[in-house]
């Protein structure tokens, strides 16, 4: 996302001001794509843009969930697993 932004694939979400897609909101948004269960806000003040780079965001944040997703769910099972066994 830091590069994203950096290319023009971010732009401010509707309703914000120009400068709401901050460096911080920024790694805000890359850590809601990435934890699952946590939200820290960096959404709805980011959003991929229309151009080439946008669509690489977005396709890179289809990725980025999905490990994410896949992530909690082996942590998940593999604490199940430990659980049973003692």
């Amino acid at each position: 996302m830091w590069t994203a932004g950096a290319h023009g694939g971010l732009t401010p979400a509707k309703d914000r001001p120009a400068d709401a897609c901050s460096p911080v909101n920024r790694i805000g948004l890359a850590a809601d794509l990435a934890l699952p269960l946590v939200k820290l806000g960096g959404s709805p003040r980011c959003e991929p843009s229309n151009g080439p780079a946008g669509q690489w965001t977005t396709g890179v944040g289809w990725v980025v969930q999905v490990l994410g997703w896949s992530f909690a769910t082996l942590s998940v099972a593999g604490f199940t697993g430990l659980v049973r066994k003692s």
